[in-house]
């Protein structure tokens, strides 16, 4: 009797591990297909001499040896223009943040608000990168227009060296704040209402409640979000293809320099392209490991 239930056992145990392999195929069978397969072959590219009409010619790591060379003089700075970029990211949870917590409150028009801030996420990247080239615009752009009219001011070319960076910033803040918002509105809404009670009892104010028990709830979203807008930023490209093209060279980003080099504007160098983004990968996979490190001093989980 023993031996019939052990067999019977597993059995079982048989047939549910081919069901879930069954189950997980498809997944599997996905991400072999469009996440390793292109990765190694990239890695493969990234070690030879190829300009995709003739055969790859192996040349080891000179790609990488380029790639650190004193010739190479735009994909570093476009590195440090990535991660001046991210700025934006910070500026956004901060806002995201502040807003979401005036956005839970039960206040006539909280709903049209959230409309109006959730609105430009659903909408492309490039109409929206396009509908801002327009109001940048020098001579017809509607921000001048307005500056004009309100204040007399000369225009200003907002895609200039001088202003490009923070007129970048600044739009990426208002296109990514939607989703954010949402994110933080669904975590403060999932804040015990007694943390706020004992808090109140205690004499503290809104903004020390806010400061002491909702910004240290919400840590895990935060963490979240910043991640994911760091890997954002590290790897943009439609908005400033639209916008500048990387002209002036502080707009100029890693994925737009691999992209040029891709059979684009400097030829076609699919090698030392690969070459370069993996070290972009490599550059992001540091920069998140340092993150996950970090965040376990602020970042605050409920058990």
């Amino acid at each position: 009797m023993k031996k019939k239930r052990k067999s019977s056992l597993s059995r079982i145990r048989v047939n549910d591990a081919i069901w879930g392999y069954i189950c997980i195929a498809p997944l599997a069978i996905g991400l072999i297909i469009f996440l390793a397969a292109p990765l190694l072959y990239s890695l493969y590219i990234s070690l030879t001499e190829y300009d995709l009409f003739s055969k790859p010619v192996f040349i080891g790591l000179d790609n990488f040896r380029r790639a650190f060379s004193a010739s190479e003089t735009q994909f570093w700075p476009s590195i440090k223009n990535a991660l001046v970029m991210s700025i934006g990211v910070i500026i956004s949870m901060f806002l995201s943040l502040v807003l979401a917590n005036i956005l839970t409150k039960k206040l006539k028009g909280m709903n049209a608000f959230k409309l109006i801030f959730f609105i430009p996420t659903i909408c492309s990247p490039v109409a929206v990168a396009i509908m801002w080239r327009r109001m940048y615009d020098y001579n017809y752009g509607t921000i001048n227009k307005i500056l004009k009219t309100l204040f007399h001011m000369e225009p200003v070319n907002w895609l200039s060296r001088e202003w490009a960076v923070p007129s970048l910033i600044f739009m990426g803040v208002l296109f990514g704040m939607g989703i954010n918002i949402l994110l933080y509105i669904s975590a403060i809404k999932n804040i015990p209402s007694v943390y706020y009670e004992a808090a109140k009892l205690d004499g503290a104010n809104e903004l020390q409640s806010f400061l002491r028990i909702t910004v240290p709830s919400v840590s895990p979203v935060t963490f979240y979000i910043l991640i994911t807008g760091l890997i954002g930023s590290l790897q943009g490209f439609t908005t400033f293809k639209v916008m500048t093209n990387g002209s002036p060279e502080n707009t100029m980003m890693p994925v737009m320099l691999i992209y040029n080099y891709s059979g684009n504007d400097y030829g076609a160098f699919y090698g030392y392209a690969s070459a370069l983004a993996i070290l972009l990968g490599l550059i992001i996979s540091v920069i998140m490991i340092i993150n996950f490190k970090l965040s376990k001093k602020w970042v605050y989980y409920e058990s």
